[in-house]
């Protein structure tokens, strides 16, 4: 059975150092002295400044427009009259929302979201605090440490090696349990669960799961229910609710191809067509084509690979890659990775309420069996 690989204390105070040097800039201003130039580029004090994709979804969710309302007032005018319109809705604002905390990326100085606080932003030297904190407390070593100065955020895997676990009736299914520890200048701090499959030592989070907690701030009555969350995940053995029966039916049921191009994408960015060897995407396709058959909706196209395979060759990659075979994939990466195998795992799959059938696969075939025909 693999070794779950694990950060010495020297790696882990090189990616401390990290952690600091990638917060994010920080920058209250009044909201009025901010001009929208178009859905990319915002204009403060003269300066223009590139904004990203979830920064503009974020202003405009902030001044009360959907982005879809949007898209169709461009639609029915033009960029610059949107972008009019939003200013003079922005404005409108003012008097309920005087000011506003612009949220830079450190490296690329992109604009990478909007705070109507400040102080809802939580500082990476706090949060590497809590962090220390928790993985003394629960006997935790330290697997991916994960940092994006792009984004501004940091992700970290800890888990407990005495918290193995199984699957009843899967000799080769053990995992151990721990946590998923991360920080983003707009999601603040979140813990959720992580497993490591020992067989292969790969690692998923599952942060679909209850046990998820979201830490907006660090006062006082905040900190207190998160400690108590935690004492209650340490109770259950971080074990998420739920995930040996999770596994079980993962493993019976059949990933659509929809799913299928959806992780195999995932991983494509990293690996490129090496992708195909741990979902053969391909090959599904190639099956249906060979058998005249066309998709019409990828979600209702069964594959061969299980939604436990899947996550797997998702989560594999995810683990070994840096080290094997990857095209200039970082911790960043592994650790996003586990955490989109994870969300796989954990939501509802295209083909999980499909009601098993007592007839057999080709039942409806049988002539003799069709009353109505029959009928004349």
């Amino acid at each position: 059975m693999p070794q779950i690989q694990t950060l010495s204390s020297t790696e882990i105070d090189n990616r401390k150092a990290m952690t600091r040097n990638s917060q994010s800039i920080r920058k209250t201003v009044a909201i009025r002295d901010i001009d929208l130039i178009n859905d990319t580029t915002i204009e403060y004090q003269g300066k223009r400044l590139e904004i990203t994709k979830d920064a503009f979804k974020g202003l405009m969710k902030m001044i009360g427009m959907s982005q879809t309302f949007a898209s169709k007032f461009e639609k029915l005018f033009n960029a610059e009259t949107k972008a009019k319109f939003i200013n003079q809705m922005k404005n409108a604002m003012a008097t309920q929302l005087n000011e506003i905390t612009i949220i830079l990326s450190p490296t690329t100085k992109k604009v990478v979201g909007f705070s109507k606080k400040p102080t809802d932003l939580i500082s990476h030297d706090r949060f590497i605090g809590l962090a220390d904190r928790l993985i003394d407390q629960h006997g935790f070593e330290v697997a991916n440490w994960g940092v994006d100065g792009n984004a501004g955020s940091v992700t970290i895997n800890a888990f407990n090696p005495k918290a193995n676990f199984g699957v009843e009736g899967m000799s080769n299914e053990v995992f151990t349990a721990g946590i998923t520890m991360k920080n983003s200048p707009l999601g603040g701090i979140q813990i959720m669960p992580y497993v490591n499959r020992l067989w292969c030592a790969n690692g998923c989070t599952t942060s679909m799961a209850s046990e998820s907690y979201e830490l907006k701030d660090l006062s006082a009555p905040s900190m207190e229910k998160f400690h108590e969350h935690m004492q209650q995940l340490r109770k259950n053995g971080f074990v998420p609710s739920g995930f040996q029966d999770m596994v079980k039916q993962a493993v019976n049921t059949p990933a659509s191809i929809k799913e299928m191009t959806w992780a195999h994408n995932q991983i494509k960015r990293h690996v490129g067509d090496k992708a195909e060897s741990w979902i053969p995407l391909q090959e599904n396709l190639s099956a249906y084509n060979k058998a005249n058959i066309g998709i019409i909706d990828p979600k209702t196209a069964k594959s061969n690979q299980s939604i436990w395979s899947v996550v797997n060759g998702m989560t594999h990659v995810a683990t070994h890659a840096p080290d094997m075979f990857a095209m200039n994939m970082q911790d960043k990466d592994s650790t996003e990775l586990m955490v989109q195998a994870g969300n796989l795992l954990g939501r509802q799959w295209n083909f999980q309420s499909a009601t098993r059938s007592p007839f057999a696969a080709e039942a409806h075939l049988d002539q003799v069996s069709q009353i109505g025909a029959l009928l004349n």
